[in-house]
């Protein structure tokens, strides 16, 4: 099988946590977009834009109305009924998952099915990577499955040990591998609002 991975390199966990880390997602985000912008810098802002509808809509509200409209945080904040820490939060958390969806590779999705539905017995495991990959989004898998976030990491992770143990599918494999690593800001999560109020924050 060959191997669109090839010339990719592939990263250790912790060099991934640092990569995409979200205390610098909003300086990749506030770098690309600035007052002077390169060709190389449109370039990449088409990118962004490309992805956006790959993260949570309520995040790729935030990227827009901030970085692209230039409304204050405070401003975002009274519009949505939250509080300006939870719009910061989540605009890191946007820039991180932006960050991550633009270094996967392209792949062919039809011929991804069919690698999996040579190796995998159930079609719920072949739509769960699938899907993965398409959203990046487990809590995002878990809804349109009707399943739980769990169920989604638990088949998604013994997934790729299948492939991994069909062999073939180094490339495919690698790639699931990078999602997986970066499960921790692709999860739902449940975080506290600033003061008497607690909101559920969907990441």
């Amino acid at each position: 099988m060959s191997s669109w991975w090839s010339g990719h390199k592939i990263l250790d966990p912790t060099e991934l946590e640092a990569r995409f880390s979200v205390e610098d997602g909003m300086a990749f985000m506030d770098t690309l977009v600035s007052e002077e912008m390169t060709d190389e810098s449109h370039a990449l802002l088409d990118r962004v834009r490309s992805v956006m509808d790959q993260i949570p809509p309520r995040e790729a509200d935030f990227i827009e109305l901030y970085y692209f409209k230039r409304i204050k945080q405070t401003s975002i904040a009274a519009i949505f009924g939250v509080s300006q820490p939870t719009v910061c939060y989540r605009l890191q958390r946007a820039a991180a998952r932006i960050r991550f969806l633009l270094m996967l590779p392209d792949v062919d999705l039809r011929d991804l099915e069919a690698a999996a539905c040579e190796v995998l017995d159930d079609p719920v495991d072949v739509q769960i990577l699938l899907l993965m990959l398409s959203t990046t989004c487990q809590s995002e898998v878990a809804k349109r499955l009707s399943v739980s976030q769990g169920f989604v990491r638990h088949r998604f992770i013994r997934s790729i040990e299948k492939l991994r143990k069909a062999g073939d599918y180094e490339s495919y494999v690698a790639l699931f591998e990078l999602i997986a690593a970066n499960l921790n800001i692709l999860r739902e999560v449940q975080r506290p609002v600033w003061g008497s109020k607690v909101a559920h924050v969907v990441v």
